[in-house]
């Protein structure tokens, strides 16, 4: 066992000062009278009056729950509408002309071969921390995670915590370690593709640079755990969150084990491979535009794309990565027309192709809970 291992298992095996805390105030709860509590039967309670502001509030955030899909969709429409008009429709639709459709199949398998390496690079995780599951319930379990690439950052991914929690109730609060040590590899994996422009063509280095370094800080910061338990302990005092205080330790203790140099090498290794594979579709999709292409040049210009759009906070990165994409191609010299119909052909091939594969795996995986379920199924 490694030393982070030794570390995670203290962290979920050993009693917690906040957990003590937790089962003091449990105990005072449960022994203190609350006899002022009780309803009076003669009493009679007003209905509240509904609060505008509040009532506004849980429409809207009703409305988004049940047609988040569907607006991401439309406005990843639009944003495509948004380049074609912007490019000149008529060139778009003349490039599109040229356009060699057989390249499409190719991008998706190439975007196939990266979530290979990101499975591979989930199981890893899970293995790691002593997360064991049945290899066709991990794999549907991740493949359905790819849905969520349409919400800001992926950090929808944290719902691969909810289906492990139902198939093999498998605390929350450890995959959620697993889902943003995923998120801290791929962007430093990505800032790798990106900062290939900024060696090869004397670009500026700075965002790339404060972007590694914030991660690298992190990362550090995750390692000094005398300080970061000494956290966790103090926000245990809390009202509100020490009631939450044990699945945060847990949380902290996994991820103190994956940000380990091994675990965190082996990682950022595979998130590269899964990287350079899917971003040498765009080299592929210029090719498919009969124009001159580079692959290194396909893999920065992927790679910074990828990276504006994962920090903008948008569902998607939609907006940032299209206009960062398109805005590089036309900086490196192509045409507003190919530059604007290769970053449609690149992000409907990468992005919008791992939406559809995820509710796929989803549906799947939605079938075999149910076969499991039936009477007589184990």
């Amino acid at each position: 066992m490694s030393p982070g291992d030794d570390g995670q298992k203290k962290g979920v095996d050993e009693p917690t000062p906040s957990s003590a805390r937790a089962r003091d105030r449990n105990a005072r709860a449960a022994s203190t009278p609350h006899s002022e509590d009780a309803p009076d039967p003669n009493a009679t309670t007003a209905k509240p009056e509904p609060d505008g502001g509040t009532y506004l509030h849980s429409r809207v955030g009703r409305f988004l729950r049940d047609h988040g899909v569907e607006l991401t969709v439309v406005f990843g429409v639009t944003i495509f509408f948004a380049l074609v008009v912007a490019a000149d429709a008529g060139a778009v639709r003349a490039a599109f002309r040229r356009f060699d459709w057989r390249v499409l199949p190719v991008i998706m398998a190439l975007t196939t071969g990266g979530f290979v390496f990101r499975f591979w690079k989930w199981e890893y995780f899970l293995r790691k921390l002593g997360i064991r599951v049945p290899l066709v319930t991990s794999l549907l379990v991740f493949v359905s995670g790819l849905m969520m690439v349409i919400t800001p950052m992926k950090g929808g991914g944290v719902w691969k915590g909810w289906l492990l929690k139902d198939t093999d109730d498998v605390p929350i609060s450890r995959v959620v370690s697993v889902v943003v040590a995923e998120r801290a590899t791929d962007l430093l994996a990505l800032s790798a593709l990106a900062s290939i422009g900024v060696v090869l063509y004397n670009r500026s280095a700075v965002a790339v640079g404060v972007l590694v370094a914030f991660f690298l800080a992190i990362i550090l910061v995750v390692q000094w755990r005398g300080l970061c338990l000494a956290v966790l302990e103090g926000l245990g005092s809390l009202p509100v969150v020490g009631d939450h205080a044990d699945p945060l330790v847990t949380a902290y203790e996994d991820s103190y084990t994956l940000f380990q140099l091994r675990p965190l090498s082996a990682s950022f290794g595979l998130s590269l491979l899964a990287w350079v594979t899917e971003g040498m579709s765009l080299w592929f999709v210029l090719r498919g535009f009969d124009v001159p292409a580079n692959p290194l040049v396909g893999l920065s210009v992927f790679g910074i794309g990828s990276v504006v759009g994962g920090v903008s906070m948008l569902p998607g990165g939609l907006g940032a990565a299209e206009a960062s994409i398109a805005g590089l191609l036309v900086a490196f010299g192509y045409e507003r027309a190919t530059a604007a119909s290769a970053t449609i052909v690149v992000r409907v091939g990468t992005l919008w192709y791992g939406a559809a594969f995820g509710a796929l795996g989803f549906a799947l995986f939605k079938l075999r809970q149910r076969a499991r379920a039936q009477p007589g199924e184990s």
